[in-house]
């Protein structure tokens, strides 16, 4: 159901000139009939035209709630359900156009009070004849941490649309601002999109913006909790004013578990 709120999202434009033209157009079959009812002499004739008339209207009134339909969706439906996914404690994007250190997390602390912890630990062995053993820390891979071997990404030449972060095998475990430029000419809006085992390979959309990011700045939020480990694709892509898109970029990214926490040495 999520999938086809945000598919309906993203070609509502197309909807909103489909319900358009089919209104024109009963529309005109209404007026006609109409008039073909003013100048009918028979009954059966009057009769024929009144059917027409109302089949005309119930085609006019069907596509006006079609697009009334599609605008609650793209514009109530979609972001609510967004704004629930990146809910539950998960950060608030930074405003738009703000420049952004992307800084690689450091496990079990920053490393400053490592020596004075190991001087410590040591004194209190060797004046009590304790035995000392330190136990081996975890290393889990942190956001941030690169693998190399994924194929290379499509479309990230250009800077109309350019992901910075996630970068191509990027490992993901924790909610990720994304960071890149998204800019064409006759802009509409653009897309964070992601393909793999919870989209059933298809690309879902994550977000939708419709100001331009021409420089390089902060294009949304990934919320990683919703997806299960493994392999995806992540797309940014930009639209124009035909819902048609004229820019985009793809890396592959790796969404795990989060690691275990780190236990510092200890006897």
């Amino acid at each position: 159901m999520t999938q086809l709120v945000y598919l309906i999202e993203q070609i509502a434009p197309a909807i909103y000139l489909f319900c358009a033209a089919g209104v024109l157009f009963w529309l005109g079959r209404f007026f006609a009939a109409q008039a073909g009812l003013r100048a009918a002499e028979f009954e059966l004739e009057r009769e024929l035209e009144e059917q027409r008339r109302a089949r005309a209207l119930t085609w006019t009134i069907g596509l006006v709630e079609l697009g009334l339909g599609t605008l609650a969706i793209a514009t109530v439906v979609a972001p609510t359900l967004r704004a629930d996914l990146l809910s539950a404690g998960l950060p608030i994007a930074p405003e738009s156009g703000a420049e952004q250190r992307f800084v690689t997390s450091t496990p079990g602390g920053d490393g400053n009070d490592a020596e004075s912890i190991f001087l410590t630990v040591t004194a209190q062995a060797l004046s009590g004849g304790a035995f000392l053993q330190l136990t081996a820390v975890a290393s889990p891979t942190p956001v941030g941490t690169v693998i190399a071997g994924y194929p290379t990404p499509i479309g990230c030449n250009s800077e109309q649309a350019a992901l910075e972060v996630p970068a191509n095998g990027m490992r993901v475990f924790d909610t990720l601002t994304v960071v890149g430029t998204a800019y064409i000419p006759d802009f509409a809006f653009y897309t964070l999109e992601i393909s793999g085992p919870s989209t059933g390979g298809e690309f879902g959309v994550l977000d939708s913006k419709t100001s331009p990011m021409p420089q390089k700045g902060v294009l949304g939020q990934f919320a990683v909790a919703a997806f299960q480990p493994g392999d995806y694709r992540f797309r940014l892509a930009v639209f124009d004013s035909l819902s048609e898109m004229r820019a985009s970029c793809t890396v592959w990214i790796v969404i795990s578990p989060r690691p275990p926490t780190n236990t510092p040495p200890g006897g």
